[in-house]
């Protein structure tokens, strides 16, 4: 964060405005909770901009303000927005403003008034009422009902007969399994990617459950603000492979 007074400098006088060559300090409050990134960029400036008089609209209480600002005003994406703006709804806010590449995302949270913008020069005219952004609006029913085809289909896997009843006992049981053989390009990762094809569909309270943990990572596609297929994860085996074998080994040794 101790960038961020470069960004705040920079962006405002980009965008037009005034700032004397003065100390300004600013206050994050509670000072005990550990605060870092930079989606606290927006919001600070918009303090700073409130203080020196060029913010009409001061009634603030009801609204969250985040994103990164770059030197030129513009307003960047960030990552966690989906559970923040969960946040935002559990503490009662009625609105949230927030970078336009982050506006679908934050808008499967029903209820709140989600606001894209594009830069520092949006969030002032729009806070001064010189210019109209429509809130954000998405389906989340057709959503969630959409783009559940999956890359690879277990259907697709010919022969391998006893791998497909294994991977067929673990997706119907909930097991764990693991697929060994010394010889590489014999199909173990293909199938793997298979599995998730068999499983049941994603409820909609195990997709937001999901979806979370991607907005964190910045793992979540543009167009595509809500993950509606279980996921496949294929760590290289260089990473797990070798304890998991080991420890079958010696779990193999211990049972004779």
């Amino acid at each position: 964060m101790q960038e961020s007074k470069e960004r705040i400098k920079s962006a405002i006088k980009n965008t037009g405005l005034k700032l004397e060559s003065r100390r300004i300090v600013v206050n994050l409050s509670p000072a005990d909770t550990k605060k870092e990134g930079s989606m606290y960029d927006l919001p600070m400036a918009i303090g700073i901009l409130i203080a020196n008089g060029d913010l009409k609209n001061k009634n603030l209480d009801k609204t969250v303000i985040i994103g990164e600002l770059s030197l030129d005003g513009k307003v960047n994406k960030i990552n966690g927005v989906f559970p923040i703006a969960l946040e935002a709804k559990s503490l009662g806010m009625d609105k949230i403003i927030l970078p336009k590449e982050n506006a679908k995302e934050a808008s499967i949270v029903q209820d709140i008034e989600v606001i894209g913008v594009e830069s520092l020069k949006d969030v002032i005219e729009y806070l001064n009422g010189e210019k109209e952004i429509i809130k954000e609006n998405i389906n989340l029913t057709d959503i969630f009902s959409l783009n559940t085809k999956y890359q690879v289909d277990f259907s697709d896997v010919k022969g391998q007969e006893n791998v497909k009843r294994a991977l067929e006992v673990a997706a119907a049981g909930g097991h764990n399994i693991l697929l060994i053989r010394k010889s590489t390009a014999l199909g173990k990762t293909m199938m793997a990617k298979c599995l998730p094809s068999i499983l049941p569909d994603l409820s909609l309270e195990e997709a937001l459950e999901i979806t979370k943990i991607h907005s964190i990572a910045g793992l979540l596609e543009k167009d595509m603000p809500l993950i509606t297929k279980r996921p496949f994860r294929a760590p290289h085996h260089t990473i797990s492979g070798a304890s998991l074998v080991r420890r079958w080994k010696s779990t193999k040794a211990t049972e004779k």
